[in-house]
């Protein structure tokens, strides 16, 4: 009788916003489990039960969770476990969340339809705030995530883990370990894939041993004997060793020149451009002038060009006309010559830069000292005959 007056009591505290939770209390309260139990661990269960209720219904749900955590701890019913789950996920615990959703499906014997969807949805809702890795190894790799050992490949599933920069470490069966770092955000599900050990190339034969001694039989082969340059017939002096003079390395830190020869070819191009321009510019000037003349020869003034007095245009339009455009090729010759000019300069120096850089290198490089030898020389004069030295230094 007591039981069911609890268990109204409860019915009557129950909110929309907690109804999920809620709707458990009559199934935690009515089970044997606590029934069988020690009677004051089974009244302070119920108590934290309450109590995490209370706190859900206000939004208060690290409270929540903290009650239902207690209870939990008192008695462990799978009823307790959804109502933990949704309070974790509430207060920013996806973790532990995903962990007692899934506990709760796993452990329940009697769960509903309704209370399955509540779970997988709340699953769902908890799997968008953490990473998911889907991790592939050779079978019996022993995988651990941070340290922690989590199965031997191949996993049954994919392994939740925080928002963050994880060491993934697997362990092949040949003994060695492979090692990943990975960064998942909220939401991500990465795939991480270790190569199973690779094989080791078998062993090539050793070949039969080769004898380095010749057969007795055999007479040892003669010592090489060096080059010997021949002495004079008549001299009797033996023959002398040849030493090879050491090649020298001409281009060695030498500079082309061809960049110089390109810089002066731009130059000149310029120099010569401007020049035309300039006389280009100096007969449109002269034919500006021309025409300006010619307009105040014949009774024009400055404003002449700007009138619009038909009168005026029927008389000085053909005039003007030629002014005008010979002041724009004054203008458009002016500032192409200009701009050659430049270019020109600019092509000069650079060669003439390149040119003085380059042969002051080059010239340097030709002094560069060579290798030094010596080497024995027959030698024949009037009265005497015999070998001297020659070298380089």
């Amino acid at each position: 009788m007591k039981t069911h007056t609890m268990q109204a009591a409860f019915a009557r505290r129950r909110s929309v916003s907690a109804a999920l939770i809620v709707a458990l209390t009559p199934m935690l309260l009515a089970t044997p489990a606590f029934a069988q139990s020690d009677e004051a661990s089974t009244k302070a269960a119920r108590a934290r039960f309450q109590e995490g209720v209370e706190f859900y219904d206000k939004k208060q749900y690290e409270n929540a969770r903290a009650a239902f955590l207690q209870a939990y701890a008192l008695r462990k019913h799978p009823a307790v476990l959804l109502n933990l789950a949704q309070s974790c996920l509430r207060s920013g615990h996806p973790m532990e969340s995903v962990k007692y959703f899934q506990q709760f499906m796993r452990e329940s014997t009697s769960i509903t339809p309704a209370q399955r969807s509540d779970a997988e949805k709340g699953l769902a809702e908890a799997r968008t705030k953490l990473g998911r890795l889907e991790i592939s190894a050779p079978t019996g790799a022993e995988i651990s995530v941070d340290g922690n050992v989590i199965g031997t490949a191949p996993l049954s599933e994919a392994i939740d883990v925080e928002p963050a920069t994880h060491m993934i470490r697997a362990k092949l069966s040949d003994g060695t370990t492979d090692t990943k770092s990975v960064t998942p955000g909220p939401g991500d599900k990465l795939k991480i894939l270790f190569a199973p050990p690779a094989e080791q190339p078998a062993a090539a034969p050793v070949p039969a041993p080769v004898p380095t001694t010749p057969p007795p039989s055999q007479p040892p082969p003669a010592a090489a004997t060096p080059p010997q340059l021949d002495a004079p017939p008549d001299s009797g002096a033996p023959g002398a060793q040849i030493t090879e003079e050491p090649k020298r390395d001409t281009t060695t830190g030498r500079m082309s020149l061809v960049p110089a020869y390109v810089g002066f070819g731009v130059g000149a191009a310029g120099l010569a451009t401007a020049v035309a321009f300039y006389f280009f510019k100096k007969s449109a000037q002269d034919a500006a002038d021309e025409a300006a003349a010619d307009i105040t020869k014949n009774g024009g003034t400055r404003g002449t060009c700007v009138s619009t007095d038909p009168t005026v245009i029927a008389r000085f339009g053909a005039t003007c006309n030629s002014l005008r455009d010979n002041n724009d090729k004054v203008d458009t010759n002016a500032t192409v010559g200009n701009i050659a000019l430049g270019v020109g300069i600019a092509g000069a120096v650079f060669g003439g830069v390149w040119f003085f850089v380059a042969k002051k290198k080059n010239a340097s490089a030709e002094k560069a000292p060579t290798t030094g030898f010596i080497r024995p020389v027959p030698m024949v004069f009037s009265d005497t005959k015999g070998f001297g030295l020659e070298g380089a230094f």
